[in-house]
């Protein structure tokens, strides 16, 4: 079992349930949110929240570098993911190709 983590949108819907799982598991965990979709109160008072946006390379790898996670987890691909139109030609039910705008 991991003792720490770092959990990426954790102050986001999908991302404060896998902090609440972990944080219930007795798992330490550091969440690293940007604020720009998700909300702080949603993060349990249990965890530490680091105000960054993922993509800042620099402050991210110092946080990890610091709390040195066993685990991180990365839930938001999923959100945005299932909101974003699709570009790539998916395959029907008989394998024909069907493009979804």
């Amino acid at each position: 079992m991991i003792s720490r983590a770092l959990v990426t949108g954790g102050a986001g819907f999908i991302g404060s349930h896998v902090v609440d799982s972990l944080l219930a598991d007795g798992v330490t965990v550091t969440v690293v949110d940007d604020l720009s979709s998700g909300d702080a109160a949603r993060v349990a008072p249990e965890a530490d929240l680091e105000t960054l946006s993922i993509v800042d390379k620099d402050e991210l790898d110092a946080l990890v570098d610091l709390i040195k996670p066993e685990a991180i987890f990365h839930p938001i691909p999923f959100a945005v993911s299932a909101a974003a139109p699709r570009r790539t030609p998916r395959r029907g039910p008989r394998g024909r190709q069907r493009d979804h705008a």
